[in-house]
C-alpha cells in the first residue's frame, strides 16, 4: 500500500496561515491597560538622603558584605514620597547621593517607587514613612 503525499500547494497554505496566525497573536497583542490615577511618571526632586549599616548576616568564617538601607525622598510639586531602598552595591549609593537635588523621573506604582538616576541605574523602592526619611 502506497502513502499518500499532500498535494503540493497545501503545505505552503499551513505554513503562510501558521505564520499570519502567530503573528496576530504575539506581535499585535492587546495594548497594555491604562493606568491607574496612583500610576504614571512623574518628576521630582530627591530632598534627603540618607545611609544606614545593616549588619544582619554574621558568619565568622567567610568575610561579611554590608548591606545598607537607603532612605530619601522624592519631591513633587505638591506631595513628598519617603522610600527605602536596600543595597550592598556602593555606585548604586554614590549615584544616589549625586542625584541629590537634581530632577528625577519616577514611577509610582502602589507602595512601590522605581526611579532612574542621572547616572542610568534603576532603583526600586518600598515607599515608608515619612519620619524615616
Amino acid at each position: 500500500m502506497a502513502h499518500r503525499q499532500p498535494p503540493r500547494r497545501v503545505l505552503p497554505l499551513v505554513l503562510l496561515a501558521t505564520i499570519i496566525l502567530a503573528a496576530t497573536t504575539f506581535g499585535l497583542g492587546s495594548p497594555p491597560p491604562p493606568s491607574s490615577s496612583g500610576e504614571g511618571q512623574q518628576t521630582g526632586k530627591i530632598g534627603t538622603v540618607r545611609k544606614v549599616l545593616e549588619n544582619r548576616y554574621f558568619v565568622s568564617r567567610y568575610p561579611q558584605i554590608h548591606y545598607y538601607l537607603l532612605y530619601f525622598a522624592v519631591r513633587t510639586s505638591d506631595q513628598t514620597y519617603c522610600a527605602e531602598y536596600e543595597t550592598p552595591v556602593l555606585d548604586e549609593i554614590d549615584d544616589l547621593f549625586s542625584a541629590k537635588d537634581k530632577d528625577i523621573e519616577f514611577v509610582l506604582n502602589g507602595k512601590n517607587l522605581t526611579l532612574r538616576t542621572p547616572h542610568g541605574r534603576k532603583i526600586k523602592a518600598h515607599l515608608v514613612k515619612q519620619n524615616q526619611c
